[in-house]
């Protein structure tokens, strides 16, 4: 597995690698899902940067803001290997340079605490077959989901299981989200549910029953429900995953 350090990950997301770089660093990328939850967790700070900078400082002061958090936030002093942080090039000053670190402390932490999070990363779908008003409420809501703001698709999510209590789609996602938000017991209840309902989602909800488990410390909790994800099942590998750190 290959090794990359975030200001890799930086220049490779704003297109400053070289093409021998970029095609190597994309090699690696198609071998290394863990490679792919650090660019997406990078472009989830961006994000952040553009909603905080003002909408007149345009993308190419973004660009250079991003370009400083590249070179000082992340740089590395050639004599003693540490960090350096220096906010005198910062687009916006002290104001935007505090966004910028407490973006990066908030959606990109490093080690043992990001593991759950970056295990329980996952896009919603939504389905149009019926065109009903539950279907346009899990489209609502997938649209805030895979934005990572939870908070604000659980009421679509609950007005979607209202409108139809045998939506195991529904269902799945509410415990998802409510999971993301902190709320483990509502999320237990709903995934459970689709657990006992032997649908497609049946194993997915198993892991984040598992999931929430782990993130209490409940390892023998956690463990019992992994067990009830079969090999050769789309989850079976982040299954595995979890069951190596919870040893």
């Amino acid at each position: 597995m290959a090794t990359y350090d975030k200001e890799m990950i930086i220049r490779y997301v704003e297109g400053e690698l070289s093409a021998e770089e970029r095609q190597q660093f994309e090699a690696d990328l198609r071998k290394d899902p863990s490679l792919s939850d650090e660019i997406a967790l990078y472009k989830e700070v961006r994000s952040v940067l553009q909603d905080r900078l003002k909408p007149d400082e345009g993308s190419d002061a973004l660009r250079t803001t991003l370009q400083g958090m590249n070179k000082k936030y992340f740089g590395v002093a050639p004599a003693t290997g540490a960090k350096r942080i220096s906010m005198t090039r910062w687009l916006a000053g002290m104001a935007a340079a505090a966004s910028v670190i407490l973006a990066v402390v908030l959606l990109w932490p490093s080690g043992k605490g990001n593991y759950l999070d970056s295990l329980g990363r996952t896009e919603m779908i939504s389905t149009t077959e019926r065109g009903g008003n539950a279907d346009s409420l899990l489209q609502q809501a997938a649209v805030f989901f895979n934005q990572q703001q939870f908070d604000k698709a659980l009421p679509l999510l609950d007005k979607a299981v209202k409108e139809d209590s045998s939506s195991q789609l529904a269902l799945f996602y509410r415990g998802v989200a409510a999971w993301h938000t902190g709320a483990a017991d509502a999320a237990r209840k709903d995934l459970e549910q689709v657990y006992k309902g032997g649908s497609l989602l049946q194993y997915e909800a198993a892991f984040y029953i598992a999931l929430g488990y782990a993130g209490q410390e409940n390892k023998p909790a956690a463990k019992e429900w992994l067990s009830k994800i079969p090999e050769g099942t789309p989850v079976s590998e982040k299954a595995k995953e979890l069951a190596g750190k919870l040893k």
